[in-house]
């Protein structure tokens, strides 16, 4: 009798241990808490004291952008919290403080709270401060240490196929400051319909890797794709200027 009760008492303990992790609240978001702006004149977000300026390339910048950038403005958005500390936990920056998430032009940029851990890249550019910096790629046999040096930027690249989306992640400084500049490409599913962010966001796609059942989409994604990296290289260049203008 008493080991039957154990045993009850045990599958009791691991259900409510379940219970407790099923309904835990996301990682709490880290946010530096700025006031973000669209300039007209430079085509660029940039906060209120223009410590960063960042662009978002040669596009059409949505009027009003939603930008989310304090626990007020993720409140908005049921399951926003969530969403965004999954997307930080997948690209290994859990503690990463948050300067703004802008939905709509699939990017949100972070600093990496301490240095990265040594990982390997999908891909390394150098030198930043080249016009136009070599991009290679890296191979599965290659052996580093994966200490980025601050003249390069890594890339990441991570796909789920469940979750429906693609990240990637660059890693470059800017002024003397590294960054997170991670593009975010999210096929609708429940959580992003329970958001309610504007529907012009989510390609609904069921798998965005096989581009053999989507070729009509081919140059979008790699449009996406190579804007995105053009992006990470004007804004490193942006974070020099800045970096002069303070001194």
């Amino acid at each position: 009798m008493k080991q039957i009760i154990s045993i009850k008492c045990t599958v009791a303990l691991v259900a409510a241990i379940l219970l407790m992790v099923s309904c835990s609240s996301p990682k709490g978001l880290v946010f530096a808490d700025r006031e973000w702006h669209i300039s007209d004149f430079y085509g660029q977000i940039i906060d209120k004291d223009t410590t960063y300026r960042m662009t978002f390339g040669n596009v059409l910048i949505p009027y009003p952008l939603p930008v989310i950038s304090s626990a007020d403005s993720v409140a908005k958005y049921p399951g926003m919290d969530k969403f965004m500390s999954d997307i930080l936990h997948t690209a290994h920056l859990d503690s990463a403080e948050i300067l703004f998430y802008a939905p709509l032009m699939h990017t949100m940029f972070v600093r990496p709270n301490g240095i990265m851990p040594p990982m390997k890249p999908s891909s390394i550019s150098s030198p930043m401060s080249d016009v136009n910096p070599y991009t290679m790629w890296v191979n599965k046999d290659d052996i580093e240490d994966w200490t980025r040096d601050s003249t390069e930027m890594y890339t990441y690249t991570y796909y789920d196929k469940g979750k429906k989306q693609l990240l990637i992640v660059d890693h470059y400084d800017y002024g003397d400051m590294p960054i997170a500049q991670i593009t975010i490409y999210q096929s609708r599913n429940k959580l992003t319909s329970k958001m309610g962010v504007h529907d012009n966001l989510y390609r609904a796609y069921s798998e965005l890797h096989d581009l053999r059942k989507y070729m009509d989409d081919v140059e979008y994604w790699s449009h996406g794709v190579v804007a995105r990296r053009a992006n990470a290289f004007a804004n490193y260049k942006i974070g020099q200027e800045q970096k002069l203008r303070k001194k």
